[in-house]
């Protein structure tokens, strides 16, 4: 009896410190995948991420400096919206680390704690009469584009 209560304590604390992740695609609010993974904070998130999509099964094309794909979304000319003739979206995936957004490449950047929280989303920015709007790695679900989201 001691030793299950004791296993089970120590699962529930190895739980409240993991790196929590979510994984939201381009046509809804609620994530398609999330889990909680224990991170080497040696590691970059970059690194991580593969770690956890590969423990995970979640389908991705790239590598510790980015991901064209995750989830099986579109790459090239297929991650391309034509708006109208002067405007365009051009998506692909962005991440934010305890909500918010680095600038550095997930290769180049360490999670601080076993409590951070990533997000990997797919987004979106604009470019309007070829010049890019302020609106980069804004999240894809915000306008569920058609060519992903149908109707």
């Amino acid at each position: 009896m001691k030793k299950t209560a004791l296993i089970l304590i120590s699962a529930l604390s190895l739980n409240a410190n993991a790196v929590s992740w979510k994984v939201y695609g381009p046509c809804d609010e609620k994530p398609v995948a999330q889990g909680e993974a224990v991170a080497d904070l040696t590691k970059s998130v970059g690194d991580i991420s593969v770690e956890i999509f590969d423990q995970n099964k979640v389908p991705y094309i790239g590598a510790a400096e980015g991901f064209n794909s995750i989830i099986n979304t579109p790459t090239g000319m297929d991650s391309i919206e034509v708006v109208s003739d002067t405007e365009l979206r051009a998506y692909g995936w962005c991440y934010s680390i305890n909500g918010k957004t680095p600038n550095e490449m997930p290769h180049q950047i360490k999670f601080n704690a076993q409590t951070d929280k990533l997000v990997w989303f797919y987004a979106y920015t604009t470019n309007i009469k070829n010049e890019w709007q302020d609106d980069y790695c804004s999240p894809a679900y915000w306008i569920k584009a058609k060519q992903f989201c149908g109707k």
